[in-house]
């Protein structure tokens, strides 16, 4: 059958227009290469009258702000770690990374695909709003459920693995913990988000400069602060089991409802069947590095402050550029097929992601490669001023240095992966932002460890826990998991 274009049809004399609107809604116009390249240089034109320094301080102010809360974040988890809850149930602290990476997993992305409708047109009256909010609400919740009862099964399979035993009650509170914290996180996450997208775009304002930091600057704070205080009141009532398990039925029931509602939304019906794989990857990678930071954590005092701040930062940045890459993919090509910007040669990316012309967001990428110094050193003494702690050249200069190395190859990656993804026919917006947060997390926690490690090798032995043995000694599990 020979095909028929659009176009074509709206110029024929005997087209009806029901068949016209039918072909229009099934079939998104492609883009051929002249277009392409015709919408890329538009683009780039666009992209330098929106000048650098414009630009900067677009993310710039959300960037501080997103700053402030992931130091907040930080204080409140060195806090919290001295709860009964965490003391006595030390697995708690597995779901700290997986739990907060939710807003790199849920809320950036959300954040991302909505500032991308914005972008394209596609939410412009109430009830496209209303569709896009209703529908992102419910997508969150299923998606927060079930990734908080995955975390909570690999926090239930450290604890095994700690104590060579179940233990009910420890379980259930692990379970209804993480499923409740992921759950009003999302909600409340979701809603500020959706609400700041929208005003934004109502005041010209770039989406994906604000959305993303906002995300990170609230998500870390709040979600920490929920984890330990709805935590803290399930242990309270640890002997009342029942209720653990009506709450956990409750949220499990919920689910088919929600299913049925996002299948009729046109705005989240393929994420709700494509976007499984990289969150679920995600949190298993985000609850790897929860058991990296609970080693750390006892074997170094000090490190589970800035753990919030490293893992923030590396995500905020790398959601951002993820977030303009993909509208810029979005505006200039068809899903399916290698970007003609895109590099001919896998070395080539490196360079492109920051240098190359052709690269609608060069400019992006080292204003936010260089954020990464002023940032962290700003956030770094921050912490150090809140804590009154003595300040360490050398915890200084590995610390900045690490950091710097883990955004740099995250941006790199994201660079990558963007492309990559978009040549599979896949959103970048649902597929890479989860897994570039997950992995910064993954990154953010190794290079902390190390980080301490390399401090204590230049004799800054008061850094070290006396209670904990060699660093490499296979017990390195916590033994005084209390049985509840």
């Amino acid at each position: 059958m020979t095909k028929v274009s659009v176009i074509e049809l709206n110029e024929s004399p005997n087209r009806d227009a029901s068949s016209t609107l039918n072909i229009q809604a099934n079939q998104k116009p492609r883009i051929n290469r002249a277009e392409s390249e015709y919408k890329l240089v538009k683009l780039i034109e666009q992209h330098n009258q929106e000048k650098w320094y414009h630009t900067l301080l677009q993310i710039v102010v959300p960037f501080i702000i997103a700053g402030f809360g992931m130091v907040a974040a930080g204080v409140l988890l060195d806090e919290v770690q001295k709860w009964e809850l965490f003391l006595n149930i030390k697995e708690i602290i597995v779901l700290v990374p997986a739990l907060l990476g939710l807003k790199g997993n849920l809320e950036m992305t959300l954040a991302s695909r909505l500032s991308t409708n914005v972008n394209l047109k596609e939410v412009n009256d109430r009830q496209s709003a209303k569709d896009a909010i209703l529908g992102n609400i419910a997508l969150t919740q299923i998606q927060s459920i079930i990734v908080g009862l995955l975390a909570s099964f690999i926090a239930s399979i450290t604890e095994f693995v700690a104590e060579r035993t179940f233990y009910l009650k420890n379980i259930l509170i692990l379970i209804v913990t993480s499923i409740s914290t992921a759950s009003l996180a999302s909600l409340l996450l979701g809603l500020i988000i959706m609400f700041i997208i929208i005003i934004s775009s109502k005041f010209k304002i770039n989406p994906d400069n604000i959305a993303t930091p906002i995300a990170a600057s609230l998500g870390d704070v709040v979600t920490l602060a929920i984890l330990s205080s709805i935590g803290t009141l399930f242990y309270k009532v640890k002997d009342m089991i029942y209720i653990h398990f009506i709450v956990i039925g409750l949220f499990i029931i919920l689910i088919p409802f929600l299913v049925i509602y996002c299948n009729g939304n046109k705005f989240v019906k393929e994420t709700l069947y494509k976007g499984w794989t990289p969150v679920i990857i995600a949190m298993i990678i985000s609850s790897l590095a929860g058991v990296i930071l609970e080693i750390a954590i006892n074997f170094y005092t000090g490190i589970a402050i800035f753990q919030p701040v490293v893992n923030g930062v590396g995500g905020n940045i790398v959601g951002i550029f993820a977030s303009r890459l993909g509208t810029s993919l979005h505006k200039t090509g068809n899903k399916g097929k290698w970007a003609f910007w895109a590099p001919k040669k896998f070395y080539l990316y490196a360079y492109d992601a920051f240098f190359s012309f052709t690269n609608p967001e060069h400019k992006t990428g080292l204003v936010l490669l260089g954020l990464t110094l002023p940032g962290h050193t700003l956030f770094f003494f921050i912490i150090y001023l809140i804590k009154s702690q003595n300040l360490s050249t050398q915890l200084v200069l590995f610390y900045l240095g690490l950091i710097f190395t883990q955004v740099l190859i995250l941006l790199i990656l994201c660079y990558i992966m963007v492309h990559v993804f978009w040549r599979w026919n896949q959103n970048p917006d649902i597929m890479c932002i989860p897994l570039l947060t997950a992995i910064g997390d993954f990154l953010g926690v190794c290079l902390l460890f190390l980080c301490f490690h390399l401090v204590y090798l230049t004799g800054q032995i008061e850094i070290r826990n006396s209670t904990t043995g060699n660093i490499f000694s296979t017990s390195y599990f916590p033994a005084n998991t209390t049985v509840i």
